[in-house]
């Protein structure tokens, strides 16, 4: 073929299309180029081939893979498209125009491009594990699951198809089928490095830290350049609490890859942890610089910034990495516009919000407008089936969902929450008694009223009324942390004054996190477990009258200590070891009723569980807590 500029209209009317050999012979050409890396020759000669035959559709199909292998995702996305649609029963166009749009984020179509291609060719493994891959992107996992299985029983050892089947579970929380999926990974191939490194995350994530060590061991042993896994390794350290360790397998993956923000920025957590805070403040900026939209840098930042006294930065970091989570507040202008999602709403969380948005707007403190979203999350409650849980998430249908979509779990309304001069704490307490009967206690333990001075507590249960941040559904009650908008200049406060007030208790031990959690009148609290830290602070804001019974509504604190070697997992959350574990021990539980202002400090690692509640129904009858955890549970060993 003849090379020159594009032809013009006179052109294509006089000269005749070159013949198929001619084309045949320049694609080959193209292709060899390509498949050499030599892109700019490659484009320049499928370009010549397209301004000669404007619909090749193979032309069409190759130069859209190129143009997407460089990036160029708007011209790939238009060319595969246009290969497509000449040759719509192509399973292997569809497949690339799925990769492309995958690659532009545009989930939903990569999902029906690829979903078109299977019905094509349903017997190719490949397509049916990147259409696992698409929908796994959108944050549909089980379709992704059974997508990644497809694949699989199409061909048993397709190794990625393995592994993505392994992460999906593990997001998901189903840690032991991940483990097992991917204990299988690895058999397919033990010479591959990733299915070992996947493998160490599912241990790890199931408390079973020594093997997860060795997984990860063995991926760097396979690929040692490899930052992804020696950061994993590190977070296994740190969690075994060996922080030197986990210091030299931060550095290692920064090393290798001196841009890898997470490795910095947990880098950073594993420095405080030695008391070694300028330098983890640094690490963390470090990371904050490197990928300044991840919300969780900026909560390692703030807490690092807390640890140094720098209230002003942290609750700036805290506020950025809220609006990265959740948005900023939303106005009446943006109630109307319904939004894409997985309409997935859960019954309590919207009968809490109701009456959240009906008391903000009785008060003034919303715009009358907003009483239609409080109705129409009425109308999805109305139609819940009779029989469901509360506590089970329903899907909500199309038409509802374009009425809630826009403003469902998003901020509506953020108070501040200022210092409050003068101090929050109470003056008149006894803290040569309070810190005496903590130490002498077997096992520490202490619980006594009026912690907060009446201004202090009267502005944090306002607070806690008003504020829009209850995002975190948990099992019957909701949550809001540091990144959720708890980070305030009142709650910051309060923590720096306990350490202040109370030495002896708290020593070098640093706030690590808080939040607080706010209960359904229905529904119970939270079962057994324990806490990652040295001190538990734990403490009510919701007036006594709420409570129906004053004898219960409050704490039990079992007085048999987490067994040191048990992972952060199993004693916090694995039900049935615990169970197991307190029902061998000789162990009488301290309950500790409810009482507005009550506080109880005790060592992080003793198993508690909420006592059972009877509180009144009404939105201001709500249970608060606030629970503030200091220090790390193993720096008193």
């Amino acid at each position: 073929m003849k090379r020159g500029g594009p032809p013009t209209a006179r052109d294509k009317k006089s000269r005749p299309a070159p013949p198929r050999e001619v084309i045949d012979r320049a694609l080959a050409a193209a292709v060899e180029q390509h498949r050499a890396g030599h892109i700019a020759e490659a484009a320049a000669i499928y370009q010549e081939i397209l301004h000669a035959r404007p619909g090749h559709a193979d032309t069409l199909h190759l130069f859209g893979v190129l143009n997407a292998q460089a990036g160029r995702l708007t011209e790939a996305v238009t060319l595969l498209s246009k290969a497509a649609r000449k040759q719509p029963r192509n399973a292997a166009f569809l497949s690339d125009l799925g990769n492309a749009l995958k690659q532009a984020g545009r989930w939903d179509e990569a999902i029906a491009t690829y979903s078109r291609a299977t019905a094509i060719e349903s017997g190719d493994a490949n397509i049916h594990y990147s259409l696992g891959n698409a929908l796994r992107d959108a944050g549909r996992l089980e379709p992704a699951t059974q997508a990644y299985r497809k694949a699989l029983s199409l061909q048993a050892d397709h190794l990625p198809a393995q592994s993505h089947l392994g992460l999906a579970l593990f997001s998901m929380g189903r840690g032991e089928e991940a483990v097992a999926v991917l204990r299988r990974a690895v058999e397919i191939d033990p010479g591959a490095a990733e299915p070992h490194s996947n493998l160490g995350n599912a241990l790890r994530d199931l408390g079973e830290l020594k093997e997860a060590e060795q997984s990860l061991l063995r991926a760097l042993d396979i690929k040692p350049d490899y930052a992804a896994a020696a950061c994993n390794l590190g977070n296994v350290l740190q969690d075994l609490h060996r922080l030197e360790a986990a210091e030299a397998a931060y550095r290692r993956a920064i090393e290798i890859d001196p841009d890898y923000a997470t490795a910095h920025s947990n880098l950073g957590n594993a420095l405080q942890g030695l008391h070694r805070l300028d330098e983890a403040v640094s690490c963390g900026e470090r990371a904050v610089a490197l990928d300044p939209r991840r919300d969780s840098h900026l909560s390692n930042l703030g807490v690092s910034y807390v640890a140094g006294g720098q209230h002003d930065k942290a609750l700036e970091c805290f506020g950025r990495a809220t609006v990265l989570r959740h948005g900023t507040p939303l106005t009446v202008n943006g109630i109307e516009a319904g939004e894409a999602g997985d309409r997935t709403v859960v019954p309590f969380k919207l009968k809490h919000d109701v009456e959240q948005i009906r008391y903000l707007c009785a008060a003034g403190q919303l715009p009358t407008p907003f009483e239609r979203v409080a109705a129409s999350y009425e109308s999805i409650l109305d139609v819940a089936p009779a029989d469901s849980s509360p506590q089970v998430p329903i899907q909500v249908n199309r038409q509802r969902w374009r009425e809630i979509g826009a403003v469902y779990n998003r901020p509506l309304h953020l108070p501040g929450a200022p210092a409050l001069e003068g101090g929050t704490l109470n003056p008149g307490l006894d803290v040569d008694a309070i810190e005496a009967a903590y130490l002498g206690g077997q096992p520490n333990i202490v619980f006594f009223d009026d912690l907060l001075c009446d201004e202090a507590l009267e502005r944090l249960w306002r607070f806690c009324l008003d504020a829009t941040i209850w995002y975190q559904v948990k099992h019957g009650y909701l949550g809001a942390y540091l990144i959720d908008g708890f980070g305030t200049a009142l709650t910051l406060q309060i923590a720096a004054e306990l350490r202040a007030r109370f030495p002896r208790i708290f020593g070098d031990h640093q706030l690590n996190q808080m939040w607080a959690y706010k209960y359904d009148s229905q529904l119970q609290g939270i079962k057994t477990h324990a806490d990652f830290a040295a001190v538990n602070i734990n403490f009510w804001v919701t007036p006594d009258a709420a409570n129906r019974d004053p004898n219960s509504g409050g704490l039990v604190v079992h007085k048999a200590v987490a067994p040191s070697d048990w992972a952060f997992r199993k004693y916090n959350s694995d039900g049935a070891a615990m169970e197991a574990f307190l029902s061998k021990v000789d162990d009488e539980p301290l309950v500790v009723p409810y009482r507005q202002n009550r506080v109880v400090m005790f060592d992080s690692d003793l198993f508690h569980r909420t006592d059972d509640l009877d509180f009144h129904a009404g939105y201001e009858n709500r249970r608060i807590n606030v629970t503030m955890l200091f220090g790390d549970r193993h720096e008193d060993e």
